[in-house]
């Protein structure tokens, strides 16, 4: 199931005339539950699952702002709502992530719980908008970060998609900003040209309990004409999580850290970025510059400094060019 995929199944169910009932469609006679998409005589965008008729669940129907979730006890249907025609693209990212997670599962107490927890999992993303603004060196290190995590699963397989993006941890300020099984990276972000990147503590290039570390570096070009936004680069990620079956919640929510959603992402539409190349550095070498925590006096910190990169050609250990 694939955006295209369900945008055709929209027209097909959006109509002028006045409703009296839901209109459906069924998502895709390859899945083993009875789900729909459909609309409601509010013309709301929802997505029902039909239970069997002989299956009783316990539930609570919760209405938000912008989505809700009740049970039809008459029809048996649990119905997703979307209340804010704001949010289409977000609704659908959604269906198309809970389509993935239950179509191959055949046990109604299995599915149906699946879909009832998908909609708390996801609830917070139909919250109210993060206002704050961010600057555009902000978006340009979430921009690098993003590309650097793109460059990652491009690389990966559907078993471990879900994997990558769960080590990305940028976003939550704890640690290094990739932390997967065998080491961290650390992820700088640099304008084309610069020659010095900006180490902003001491923990930064820090070994933590004993694991291996690297230094990424992502080079970017600010291109009105031939650079991408932001919001591009995460409709890149979202498409590859989706072809592999992956759990696009995970990405949403780091965002979210960082103040971005699918509704604000437009807001840096003016801010467009092209990713150049990645070139990664063995920054454990005993001889490469730099100050960290357990070589400096316990007293000392917050400290702060830059790395000039014309110096390191002898520590790189991998070139990656776009």
């Amino acid at each position: 199931m694939i955006a295209t995929d369900l945008n055709s199944k929209w027209e097909k169910i959006t109509i002028d005339e006045d409703l009296t009932d839901y209109r459906s469609i069924r998502i895709s006679s390859e899945c083993c539950s009875d789900i729909y998409i459909s609309i409601d005589p509010n013309r709301c965008h929802c997505l029902i699952l039909s239970l069997p008729k002989t299956y009783q669940i316990d539930f609570n129907s919760i209405k938000k702002e912008k989505i809700s979730i009740e049970l039809l006890r008459d029809k048996n249907y649990i119905v997703l709502t979307l209340h804010d025609a704001n949010y289409h693209d977000l609704f659908d990212i959604l269906i198309i992530s809970l389509y993935n997670a239950i179509k191959d599962i055949q046990e109604v107490s299995i599915y149906s719980k699946i879909f009832v927890n998908t909609f708390h999992k996801w609830a917070q993303f139909f919250d109210d908008e993060l206002l704050d603004s961010l600057s555009k060196n902000i978006v340009q290190g979430i921009f690098g970060e993003l590309a650097y995590l793109k460059s990652l699963l491009l690389k990966t397989t559907a078993s471990k998609v879900n994997d990558v993006l769960n080590a990305w941890k940028g976003p939550y300020d704890q640690g290094h900003d990739f932390v997967l099984n065998d080491k961290d990276i650390e992820v700088k972000t640099k304008a084309d040209g610069k020659s010095t990147i900006r180490i902003s503590s001491e923990q930064q290039l820090e070994r933590i309990d004993g694991r291996d570390l690297e230094l990424a570096v992502v080079s970017v070009h600010f291109d009105l004409v031939d650079g991408v936004p932001i919001k591009i680069l995460v409709e890149d990620i979202k498409q590859i999580v989706e072809n592999f079956l992956g759990d696009t919640s995970i990405l949403l929510k780091a965002m979210r850290q960082k103040g971005l959603t699918v509704t604000n992402l437009q807001n840096y539409d003016h801010w467009r970025f092209k990713a150049l190349d990645i070139i990664t550095y063995d920054c454990l070498n005993s001889s490469f510059p730099k100050i960290v925590s357990s070589e400096i006096p316990t007293p000392i910190s917050g400290v702060k400094y830059n790395i000039n990169l014309r110096d390191l050609d002898g520590y790189i250990t991998i070139e990656e060019t776009f």
